[in-house]
């Protein structure tokens, strides 16, 4: 059987995957004002839908920007993209620009949004647990691409290119601009000692992952001891253990680190102690709330 030609979802239309999406004076692309979403397809199905569009649509209020479509649709558009491309395991990404405006910064007048939804085979996967760098580029606690998914991901893609560490790392830890430990450059973290979980606080320069709730949830459910807060690099390097998380790689165990000048650490836990395994055992998560709960 011929294979469908690959597609993509633009503003409530499938379109051919080559087809231009944005125009020269769309403010997504000129100014990064705009908001995206990855969501993970497992079984032919979006995971989490909702979480994403939860999360989306919030930061979308919050920016005052028009989301042209109501859930519905847009799961209907995932959907059909997700059979005709026929993949049973991939990544689909939620791009919402703002779109065309004139020059300059004034919010235009009367925004024609732009959504659209592009889709690939196959998920991201570590062969081993990586070892973790020490990024250069900080993350600041009163920007809003800290709070919000936004299009402007620069600071996330310098984040790998600038290393404290003694060679370069794929993924790094991102501190805050007081020195403090926010997040890996695409993830969240999560790290244990002999009794509690730690991670760092929302509100300071950490995103709100959809991973990071469901893990909350699950640990919170198991009756483990959660600490979030603002620590610094060292209690990372002293942990016992660690993790991150995001949506499309679920629970993503940590073999160590390599912080440069600060140091340097193999975790000895893994596998991980009896009281972690089942938060670890469920790499998807299976919690069905946010934490804390809403």
């Amino acid at each position: 059987m011929r294979k469908p030609a690959n597609k993509i979802w633009i503003n409530d239309q499938i379109y051919p995957a080559d087809t231009p999406a944005f125009t020269a004076t769309d403010r997504g692309v000129l100014l990064g004002d705009g908001l995206f979403e990855t969501i993970k397809i497992l079984d032919g199905r979006p995971r989490h839908f909702d979480d994403h569009w939860a999360r989306l649509y919030a930061s979308a209020k919050y920016l005052h920007l028009p989301v042209p479509y109501e859930k519905g649709a847009v799961l209907q558009g995932l959907n059909a993209l997700t059979q005709n491309h026929g993949i049973a395991e991939g990544v689909a990404r939620l791009t919402l620009s703002r779109g065309t405006g004139p020059r300059g910064l004034d919010l235009p007048p009367h925004p024609k949004p732009v959504m659209m939804i592009t889709i690939a085979n196959g998920l991201p996967r570590y062969e081993a647990a990586p070892v973790l760098g020490l990024s250069q580029i900080r993350r600041n606690a009163n920007a809003v691409s800290c709070h919000h998914k936004t299009l402007s991901y620069i600071d996330n893609v310098a984040a790998r290119l600038h290393q404290k560490s003694h060679q370069s790392r794929k993924e790094v830890v991102m501190l805050d601009t007081d020195g403090n430990l926010a997040s890996a450059s695409v993830a969240n973290l999560f790290w244990w000692d002999e009794k509690a979980l730690f991670t760092p606080v929302l509100g300071g320069a950490v995103l709100p992952g959809t991973m990071r709730a469901r893990v909350l949830a699950r640990a919170q459910d198991l009756g483990l001891k959660i600490h979030e807060g603002y620590y610094p690099p060292t209690a990372l390097l002293a942990a016992k253990g660690a993790f991150m998380t995001n949506a499309l790689i679920g629970v993503q165990l940590i073999l160590g680190l390599d912080f440069g000048p600060l140091g340097t650490v193999r975790f000895t836990t893994i596998p991980p102690p009896d009281f972690m395994a089942p938060l670890l055992s469920t790499p998807d998560g299976d919690a069905d709330k946010t934490f804390p709960p809403a």
